[in-house]
């Protein structure tokens, strides 16, 4: 087709040009009146398809970001090409980003908070295998970020995760942002509509914040946290997954890289994290002095031998409470419970989720429980009070021998 167009500038007819081509007149016609057409360029795989999300990531949030971290980023991924191909494809991609007008939703400084989860699947977490995730609050102004890895995403641990991001950031915003977490928003029947969940609504009068649920089937209304999760999957989550989890230090380690990146400056903003959030604390809610109670409250009743069961295993009180209803408050973080009547806290310990069926006592109960065996058996059989609901006869100079010997514990 080429040769053609040019014998045909060239002057030469069209006899002559089939003549030299060793084509037909009528293919020469053809040729000289179809347009031409460009080539459809093939494309084939590269080594890089799995990783151009990653990198997309790495350099919306920083287009200059330097190839050769970039690249041992890789490779800690199981890249196997070179740096070469990473080059012109970043190149590409920064400069798109770089061009590219964006028109961005900014809230005003202490408005709004995002919420979300990250889970991060079955790992072994301080020596036994559990679920691992990530609860994550946004500020929509400054971008600044709050991160805690739990083991549970139950109503008590996400009260708990809330309450020390406010602590974490000094203060509360006016309302936060929320998906479809049932330990956030339910579906009212009677009111055809979502309405807060009645605790996260208890934290919102105690805090004075608005809890808002996110349009449904619109993640972008969510963006700010939910660009934060992707970000901290693929710079944070990637180095560590692959070792054993120690919850304390990957809290400890989460911690320090939050304060890293807050030293940063965003792209497109042209100041960092810490600044903005500089600009936007004035602005938010201070916090009470009451700090709110997020533990889990469960009803006890405290046994003939004068134990209550939290968890798998057992743990004295005071005989004086025997048959008597007690609380427990267990915190979700830290494991640690406390056991009160009404307002009164009577014992508090770190519960031992190691053992099964184990019996924790105290000396003084121990003793207390003794003395009240003693007084109790020294009665007349006629004359004895029955306590009723216990499990086991607190008269029968048998049972306790038999638990005084198995030992106490503190």
């Amino acid at each position: 087709m080429h040769e053609a167009q040019m014998l045909k500038q060239q002057g030469k007819k069209i006899k002559d040009i089939a003549e030299a081509l060793r084509k037909s007149e009528r293919m020469i016609h053809y040729y000289l009146a179809e347009p031409s057409r460009p080539r459809k360029k093939r494309d084939y795989p590269s080594k890089l398809d799995p990783f151009k999300p990653y990198i997309d990531t790495i350099l919306e949030d920083d287009p200059s970001f330097n190839r050769e971290v970039l690249l041992r980023n890789l490779r800690k991924q199981k890249y196997q090409g070179g740096i070469t191909i990473l080059r012109d494809y970043a190149a590409k991609k920064a400069a798109e980003i770089n061009r590219k007008a964006v028109i961005r939703f900014e809230t005003e400084p202490g408005f709004q908070a995002q919420v979300d989860w990250k889970e991060l699947g079955n790992r072994l977490v301080d020596g036994s295998w559990k679920k691992l995730y990530a609860f994550v609050m946004v500020f929509g102004y400054s971008r600044k970020p709050f991160v805690m890895h739990t083991t549970s995403m139950d109503q008590a641990t996400v009260l708990m995760c809330h309450v020390l991001a406010f602590q974490y950031f000094g203060g509360v915003p006016q309302e936060i942002l929320y998906d479809n977490m049932k330990t956030a928003f339910i579906y009212s029947t009677s009111l055809e509509k979502w309405v807060p969940n009645k605790h996260l609504l208890s934290l919102a009068r105690h805090y004075g914040f608005t809890p808002r649920r996110c349009q449904v089937r619109r993640p972008q209304t969510k963006g700010k946290v939910e660009r934060f999760i992707h970000f901290y999957e693929h710079n944070f989550w990637i180095e560590h997954k692959a070792f054993p989890v120690v919850l304390d230090e990957l809290s400890e380690a989460v911690l320090h890289w939050t304060d890293r990146i807050c030293q940063k400056k965003i792209n497109g903003l042209d100041e960092t994290r810490n600044e903005r959030f500089s600009h936007e604390k004035p602005f938010l809610t201070p916090l009470p002095e009451q700090t709110f109670d997020c533990r889990h409250s469960t009803a006890v009743r405290v046994s003939g031998e004068s134990l209550v069961r939290v968890k798998n295993n057992w743990y004295s009180v005071p005989p004086k409470y025997i048959g008597e209803q007690l609380t427990v408050r267990i915190d979700p973080l830290c494991h640690q419970a406390e056991i009160t009547v009404g307002e009164v806290s009577i014992r508090t310990f770190a519960i031992n989720h190691d053992e099964r069926n184990m019996r924790y006592y105290l000396p003084e109960h121990t003793q207390a429980l003794r003395e009240l065996w003693q007084k109790q058996y020294s009665i007349p059989k006629s004359r004895r009070r029955v306590i009723p609901k216990t499990d086991v006869d607190v008269r029968s100079p048998y049972q306790h021998e038999k638990l005084f010997s198995v030992g106490e514990a503190s």
